[in-house]
C-alpha cells in the first residue's frame, strides 16, 4: 500500500534517535483552517433535520447531530449533551462550509457554559468556533480559560497553537503543538505538527508526521481526507507529482466528494498541463463547496483553454464569495487579496486589505500576499522587504520564490531574481500553469543581453 511504503521510507530517512515525538525547528536550509454569524446576532436553534453531508461518512455525522439534539432536548440541564451537539455541528461546518453551523455551535456551547461556566469541553468549543472565524486572539482567550480548568486539555493546546501559527508566532506554535502531542499522539496532534514542520522548512519530517496522522485515523472520514489532501499538497510542493496524485486518488476511494481532496488533485493536474482533468476536478469541488481557491483556479483554467466568458463568471463568483464571507463575519482574507493581485482586480483595495491582514496576522502567507499586492501597485522596495518576510521560514512554496524573483526583477536585482526563480523551478518545475511558464521565460530574458535591465 502506498502510504505503508511512505512510512517505511520515512522511517529510514528520519533520525528517530533524536526523539520520535519531538517537534523541533528545522535546520535553516537557505540562510538568512468559515466563520459564522456574529455573536450579537440572535442565535437560531440547532436544526433537528440537517442537510446530508456530501461525502462518505456524512450519514454517520448527520445521525450524530440528530442523536445529540434529541439528548439535549430530553436532558437540557446536562452540559455534556450540549457540548456533544456543538462538536458535531462544528464537524458539520468543516464538511460543508455552511456558515450557519458555526452560529448553531456557538449557541449550544453557550448553553453548556450557562449550566457550567467551567466546562472544559464547552470552553474548548468556543475556542474552536472563534478560531474558525479567524478571531485568533479571542480563540486563545477561550482556550486559555480551558487550560486554567484543565492543564491537560490537549484540544486547548492545539487551538492555541493554531492561533499562534496564524499570528506568525511559530516558536509558540511549536511549544503548544508539542504539549498537545505529549498528551495525546493522534490524528489531530500529528497533523498539526506535520504541517508546522513543513511550513518551517522540514519537508521530510513534516511528511512523516502527516502520514502518521493518516495512519492514526479519525472518527470521521473527512478528518482523514483533510490529512490526505495536505499530504498530497506537501508532496506536490517538492515536485513529487506521481506520489501526490497517488495519495489523492487513494483518498478519493474513501471520500469521493471531499472538496479539499478534489481541489488538491485539480492543482496537481493543472500543474502538469492536464487542463481538462483539472477542470473536472475543480468543477466537482466547486459543486460540493464553492471555495475561493477552487473557483479562482477553475477560472484560470477556463481562461487558459479559451473559455473567456466562463472564466469571468468564476472570477465574479470569487468576488461574491468574498462579500458573503464578510457579511457573515469573516475576519481577514489574504487569499482574496492574492486573487485580486493575480488578476489585476481592484489593486488598491487588495493592497489595503492585505496591509490590514498583515498588521495582526504576521504569518508567511499574509506576508507573501502583501508583497505581491505591493508589487502590483508599483511599490517594489516595500514588496522586496515583505517578500523576504515571506521567505523567512523557508516554506517549500514555489509561489513565494516566484514572487520574490519577479519583485527583484523590478528592482533591477538580477542575481536575486535569477536565484529565486531558479529555486522556484527547482523546487517544483510545474508549480502553476500560469506562473511557472512566466518564471522560465523571465529566466531566459535575464540570461540574455537585455538581462541587465528589464
Amino acid at each position: 500500500m502506498f502510504l505503508r511504503r511512505l512510512i517505511l521510507i520515512a522511517l529510514i530517512l528520519f533520525c528517530l534517535a533524536a526523539g520520535v515525538w519531538a517537534l523541533r525547528r528545522p535546520a535553516r536550509l537557505l540562510g538568512a483552517a468559515v466563520p459564522a454569524p456574529a455573536v450579537s446576532v440572535a442565535p437560531a436553534a440547532p436544526p433537528l433535520a440537517v442537510t446530508p453531508t456530501p461525502d462518505d461518512g456524512g450519514a454517520k455525522l448527520d445521525q450524530a447531530i440528530t442523536k445529540y439534539t434529541l439528548a439535549a432536548e430530553k436532558s437540557p440541564k446536562a452540559p455534556g449533551n450540549w457540548t456533544d451537539l456543538g462538536n458535531a455541528l462544528m464537524q458539520k461546518a468543516r464538511e460543508t462550509a455552511d456558515l450557519s453551523y458555526y452560529g448553531h455551535a456557538e449557541t449550544v456551547y453557550r448553553k453548556a457554559l450557562a449550566l457550567d461556566p467551567k466546562s472544559v469541553p464547552a470552553l474548548d468549543g468556543m475556542a474552536w468556533v472563534t478560531s474558525d472565524r479567524h478571531e485568533f486572539e479571542e480563540s486563545k482567550v477561550w482556550a486559555g480559560r480551558a487550560l486554567a480548568q484543565d492543564p491537560d486539555s490537549n484540544d486547548a493546546y492545539g487551538l492555541i497553537g493554531d492561533a499562534d501559527q496564524e499570528l506568525g508566532d511559530y516558536d509558540a506554535a511549536y511549544a503548544h503543538y508539542q504539549a498537545m502531542l505529549n498528551l495525546r499522539p493522534d490524528l489531530a496532534s500529528y497533523s498539526r505538527g506535520g504541517h508546522l514542520l513543513w511550513l518551517t522548512g522540514d519537508y521530510r519530517k513534516g511528511v512523516w508526521l502527516m502520514v502518521r496522522a493518516i495512519d492514526a485515523g479519525g472518527p470521521y472520514a473527512e478528518t482523514t481526507g483533510w490529512c490526505r489532501a495536505q499530504l498530497g499538497l506537501m508532496l506536490y510542493s517538492e515536485g513529487h507529482e506521481a506520489a501526490a496524485e497517488q495519495t489523492l486518488r487513494d483518498a478519493l476511494t474513501t471520500t469521493p466528494n471531499n472538496y479539499r481532496v478534489l481541489m488538491a488533485l485539480g492543482r496537481v493536474e493543472a500543474g502538469r498541463g492536464d487542463y481538462l482533468d483539472a477542470i473536472e476536478s475543480y468543477q466537482k469541488a466547486v459543486a460540493v463547496v464553492p471555495q475561493l481557491e477552487a473557483v479562482a483556479a477553475l477560472g484560470d483554467l477556463y481562461a487558459l483553454t479559451g473559455r473567456k466568458a466562463d472564466a469571468q463568471e468564476q472570477f465574479a463568483l470569487a468576488e461574491q464569495i468574498d462579500k458573503i464571507q464578510k457579511a457573515n463575519g469573516v475576519r481577514g482574507g489574504w487569499q482574496m487579496s492574492l486573487f485580486r493581485a493575480n488578476h489585476n482586480r481592484k489593486s488598491p483595495e487588495a493592497l489595503r486589505d492585505a496591509q490590514e491582514e498583515y498588521r495582526t496576522r504576521k504569518n508567511v502567507y499574509a506576508a507573501d500576499a502583501l508583497a505581491w499586492c505591493l508589487y502590483k501597485n508599483g511599490r517594489y522596495a516595500e514588496a522586496g522587504a515583505m517578500s523576504r518576510a515571506a521567505l523567512s521560514q523557508h516554506t517549500p512554496e514555489a509561489d513565494f520564490l516566484f514572487h520574490a524573483g519577479m519583485i527583484a526583477v523590478k528592482q533591477n536585482d538580477v542575481p536575486t531574481a535569477q536565484r529565486c526563480l531558479r529555486q522556484a523551478i527547482a523546487l517544483n518545475p510545474n508549480f502553476g500553469p500560469i506562473d511557472a511558464p512566466i518564471a522560465s521565460a523571465t529566466l531566459q530574458q535575464l540570461a540574455g543581453p537585455a538581462g541587465k535591465k528589464i
